[in-house]
């Protein structure tokens, strides 16, 4: 019976690992499939001051909560959960852009890991406001989610525009201008 157990984990464990290479790989050549202009162009707006106003409260060094701002107006701010919806399907843009690099720029490969991890930690903060507002309580958890959602997805857009300056990549302004 142990040895049952045993085949039954490892066959798991391997269709796990087999779709998580699929959905490297799959990402990967879609990345390298896209030209520069359509990657660009799959960034959804976003309100880049509001954005780096919250980050900017949350990162201050001087503040040892989270930040002084509160979840009413970091609400309104980001447009609510359709707001931070927007910045994880950003997210999945920026890990394709750090991937478009790779091209050239083999280093690439450590920030677009780096990103990755970013992108599911930013998923896991959307998932819990999505499940807060099932059961009613997105307004008590939103401050605290929201703006962890909001310094990693600002961390991520400054680690992308990093990595495109040390490149010396061309299209470096419109990337900002996008960003």
């Amino acid at each position: 019976m142990s040895n049952l157990s045993f085949t039954i984990a490892v066959v798991f464990f391997l269709a796990a690992l087999g779709i998580l290479l699929m959905r490297h790989s799959r990402r990967v050549r879609r990345a390298a499939n896209s030209d520069w202009e359509q990657l660009l162009d799959r960034l959804e707006p976003v309100n880049r001051s509001d954005i780096e106003r919250i980050a900017r409260d949350a990162l201050d060094e001087e503040s040892s909560a989270l930040g002084e701002m509160d979840g009413s107006s970091m609400f309104s701010m980001l447009g609510g959960l359709q707001g931070l919806e927007v910045l994880e399907r950003n997210c999945q843009v920026l890990i394709d852009l750090a991937s478009y690099v790779q091209r050239w720029y083999p280093e690439a490969l450590v920030v677009s890991e780096q990103l990755r991890l970013n992108a599911r930690e930013l998923e896991w903060h959307v998932g819990r406001l999505k499940g807060a507002a099932q059961t009613g309580n997105l307004q008590t958890a939103f401050a605290d989610y929201a703006q962890r959602t909001v310094v990693i997805y600002y961390v991520m857009t400054r680690n992308v525009l990093e990595l495109y300056t040390r490149a010396s990549l061309p299209g470096l302004i419109q990337l900002e201008a996008a960003l």
